[in-house]
């Protein structure tokens, strides 16, 4: 029975109001088939329909969740049920992923709130202590950030940093024990750095409540229907972590913690005067030849890079994934947030991941305080385990998008990757979180003018317009980065204070805010179809052009991007496919231009950096 039907992918993933459907042409039309599943809670069994010899079952999605199913057969004539197995005769099991509607409708926006708002530098005067961005900066920009079309706001970390190796840049005007230093190198995942929680409501910035500053922004976005989302980051901590005496066991240790060569330390080595449990002597993360000296490295007993000598066990490897695991809780339980994304989640065990996902929506709906009742998790790799990663039950992961965005040759082949377009990399469903830029990829400006960035504003604005109408209208969940809409260029300043010049000239908010209301408005931009259309520039590293089609039910909506931001799209034809109608009305949502054209080739021009949205209507 095995061989007469095409199974179905081993994991699908669905938003909460997507119709889940399964077809089959039995050889054998009278034979019966069912399903087998737990989609409402409960096991139940939901009969195929039969219409001409195939066999049809839809079903309405209306919980977000992890479920799973089987298919059972009734032969012609036979009292019993059998379960469709495989060669081996194992029953198959097929799984179902169901995120949360919203979803499909977010636009994220970026709060690094240390450099959020505060103080701008004047001169030889550098931003200090105090004059940072805080919290109530961020509630005071809800309304604007709505304005924009923003609906989901993520946070970098927002916790107490370690002292211990903290680093400080060296190049800024605040001596190095003034800076606050990397809030990736975490102290304890369930405080609140109260610098961000100045009150500047009621200027009494000493008394503030750091856990009711945070909730009162929390409460302020959910009441503009704002969904928050935090970051994790499980693959180190700061080398004081508060539990690293308590726990030593959860970390690896070498004399030298900055070289690979070096042997790891055991146990029993204390014994013999050597530094196993010292936290000066915990090691730092090593990843794509880059050393983290302010953390210390988690043994999670996975990707650990090769010593001399193999890295000892984790003794009490159960107890680290419980704490770390009821990290999410905890800010879902008490603070209602929405949503997490990963620091460098491939390089934490799946099976983790997959655990501390699907415990987190219970909390969620047990808690009911947060805006849905669900819970999102987003991954951040590199190239990294892609794969295993959207299969551990992440809402959507993300790699290298920002550093494909420089031409149209390096974009088109990165997509063709990532939509999963052979068919072969990715389970059906599987979704992306995109951005032009942020704190990892660098500024925009930087990656597609170099040197020119900060010396041509034109260009510079140009650069982020055409990479966000990009972002915004291709497939994934789009993220507008601290201060990308004021034309930030130079490089973020990760251990030290900075701020966005709110004053500048230079301002994109209009036009991200009429791209990010196009996008709410029309479906086709949230989820349609994704089809590459090619011009008559072809693909080289000359080619300005990248045009692209979104397809849903009958709606189609043409992107056309200039990416070329100092030189004009001179006549170029868009060859569009074979089904396409032979007349037909194009409207530039942009500028509310309409056109009537016939024939599969679209002839166009683009100044620099500029772009057509056309709405195509028959």
């Amino acid at each position: 029975m095995h061989q007469e039907l095409p199974l179905p992918p081993p994991l699908s993933k669905y938003l909460v109001g997507d119709i889940f459907s399964l077809n089959f042409t039995p050889s054998d039309p009278r034979l019966r088939l069912r399903l087998v599943t737990n989609l409402n809670r409960a096991k139940r069994y939901y009969p195929f329909s039969i219409d001409a010899g195939k066999h049809h079952l839809s079903l309405k999605l209306t919980k977000s969740g992890f479920f799973k199913y089987s298919l059972q057969y009734q032969q012609v004539g036979a009292d019993a049920w059998r379960h469709l197995t495989g060669t081996k005769g194992k029953r198959r099991v097929f799984r179902l992923q169901v995120d949360p509607a919203w979803v499909e409708k977010a636009i994220v926006y970026n709060v690094f709130v240390r450099f959020f708002h505060g103080k701008v530098s004047q001169g030889d005067q550098p931003i200090k202590p105090g004059e940072g961005g805080t919290f109530d900066d961020v509630k005071a920009h809800l309304d604007e950030l709505k304005r924009m079309g923003v609906n989901t706001l993520y946070f970098n970390p927002i916790h107490l940093i370690g002292e211990l190796y903290r680093k400080y840049n060296t190049l800024d005007q605040l001596v190095g024990y003034l800076q606050p230093g990397s809030p990736y190198s975490i102290k304890d995942y369930k405080s609140i750095d109260p610098e961000l929680t100045y009150d500047r409501d009621t200027k009494k910035h000493l008394l503030s409540d750091p856990q009711q500053e945070f909730k009162d922004l929390i409460n302020a976005a959910h009441e503009r229907n704002m969904y928050i989302i935090m970051d994790l980051v499980f693959n180190h901590t700061a080398h004081d972590f508060v539990f690293q005496r308590i726990r030593p066991e959860w970390y690896l240790y070498k004399q030298d913690i900055t070289d690979l060569d070096s042997p790891y330390l055991y146990p029993d080595d204390a014994a013999r005067g050597l530094p196993w449990g010292d936290p000066r002597h915990t090691m730092s993360p090593y990843d794509h030849g880059i050393w983290w000296e302010d953390a210390a490295q988690l043994n999670w007993e996975y990707m650990i890079p090769a010593a001399s000598n193999p890295p000892p066990k984790n003794t009490s490897l159960p107890e680290m994934w419980e704490y770390f695991g009821s990290i999410p809780r905890y800010w879902i339980r008490h603070f209602g947030v929405d949503g997490f994304r990963a620091d460098i989640a491939y390089r934490v065990p799946p099976k983790f991941w997959q655990a501390c996902i699907h415990s987190a929506p219970l909390e969620a709906q047990e808690a009911k305080n947060n805006l849905t009742d669900d819970v999102i998790f987003i991954a951040e790799t590199y190239t990294n385990d892609l794969d295993k990663l959207q299969e551990a039950g992440f809402t959507a992961v993300y790699g290298d998008f920002s550093n494909q965005l420089g031409k149209p040759i390096q974009l088109k082949g990165y997509l063709d990757y990532m939509y999963n377009l052979s068919g072969e990399h990715f389970p059906p469903g599987s979704r992306w979180f995109i951005f032009p830029e942020s704190h990892d990829f660098g500024r925009t400006p930087q990656k597609i003018l170099g040197d020119r960035a900060g010396s041509d504003q034109q260009a510079d604005l140009k650069a982020n317009q055409s990479r966000w109408l990009l972002t915004a209208t291709l497939p994934g969940i789009p993220l507008i980065f601290n201060g990308f809409e004021k034309i930030e260029w130079q490089p973020v300043n990760l251990f030290s204070y900075g701020a966005v010049d709110w004053e500048r000239d230079a301002d994109l908010r209009d036009f991200i805010s009429r791209v990010n209301h196009l996008r709410h408005r029309y479906q086709t931009l949230q989820r349609g179809d994704y089809l590459y259309l090619e011009t008559s520039q072809g693909l080289t590293e000359a080619t300005q052009v990248f045009a692209f089609m979104r397809r849903l039910n009958h709606q189609k909506i043409i992107i056309i991007v200039n990416m070329d931001v100092y030189h004009e799209l001179p006549s170029t034809t868009i060859h569009l496919p074979p089904d396409f109608p032979a007349t037909y009305k194009l409207t530039d949502l942009l500028t509310n231009t309409h056109y009537h054209r016939q024939g599969r080739d679209l002839l166009v021009t683009l100044p620099p950096g500029e772009a057509h949205l056309f709405l195509v209507t028959h």
